[in-house]
């Protein structure tokens, strides 16, 4: 019983720095019976989620729109409040916006003088010993045959400098459910969506490196073990060096989403 009201934050079941707030509250009531009707999901080493209060940085690949309503599933019907940082344009939605506001998700601004803000409001979160989810990725997947992409920065900046553990995981069958460019999900039957999470760990930087080596030699590790999660749920082995999304002509997540827009389309 008291893993079911955690799990419907219930009361007073959750650790304060766990409670997701009234409109996550209200907004599950419809959602989940819906996400589960259409993902059928199928979760493995939800051992590894942590059950009472402790900031922690839960790192995932991204495949698609799903990605967002899987993850955060997983994490609400395990008892945490998910906490996504997420794309300012989001937050530009009429009424999108405001409901994301008021569920304290975090906005990313990318390519302006306030795009550091993202990082301060995620540590405001840690150290409020909340969990933060982001996609070090920084969009979609443009890797070819669906690994992820390498990382940027900001999750291992943020681990190294707060000393808050990293937590990976890998989802499969997301983009399946719900194609990119899709308004859409397009479920089919037999279709599951699987996600992985793998055991958390903490960083730090070793003698001789700087804030700015350590972040990239941790985000090198980090998207290897999101890789390995997801190799798993394929039954495939992962490739040695994962796709470097910086040299794509088509790269939305710097605002450069028109230029070699077709080829992008093609592994969509």
């Amino acid at each position: 019983m008291t893993s079911l009201l955690r799990s419907w934050d219930i009361g007073s079941a959750r650790n304060p720095a766990r409670r997701a707030g009234l409109v996550i509250a209200l907004a599950q009531l419809p959602l989940r019976p819906l996400i589960t009707l259409l993902s059928r999901p199928r979760w493995e080493g939800v051992e590894h989620l942590p059950e009472e209060a402790g900031a922690m940085i839960a790192c995932g690949n991204h495949l698609s729109a799903f990605d967002a309503f899987g993850y955060g599933h997983l994490l609400q019907a395990h008892g945490i409040a998910p906490r996504f940082l997420a794309k300012e344009a989001m937050f530009r939605v009429p009424v999108l916006g405001a409901l994301l506001r008021a569920a304290r998700q975090i906005p990313v601004r990318r390519g302006t003088s306030r795009g550091g803000d993202a990082l301060a409001d995620a540590r405001a979160a840690l150290e409020r010993g909340e969990l933060v989810m982001l996609f070090p990725e920084g969009t979609y997947t443009r890797d070819r045959a669906l690994w992820p992409m390498q990382g940027r920065l900001g999750a291992a900046r943020l681990a190294l400098e707060t000393g808050t553990p990293l937590l990976p995981i890998a989802t499969w069958g997301g983009r399946a459910l719900w194609p990119v460019g899709s308004p859409f999900p397009r479920p089919r039957p037999g279709r599951h969506v699987q996600t992985l999470v793998g055991e958390p760990y903490t960083v730090a930087r070793r003698d001789g490196e700087n804030l700015q080596q350590a972040a990239r030699r941790v985000t090198e590790e980090l998207m290897a073990k999101i890789a390995e999660l997801l190799g798993q749920l394929r039954h495939e082995q992962p490739p040695r060096r994962l796709h470097d999304g910086s040299t794509d002509a088509h790269r939305p997540e710097v605002g450069r989403p028109q230029h070699g827009y077709r080829a992008w389309k093609q592994i969509s």
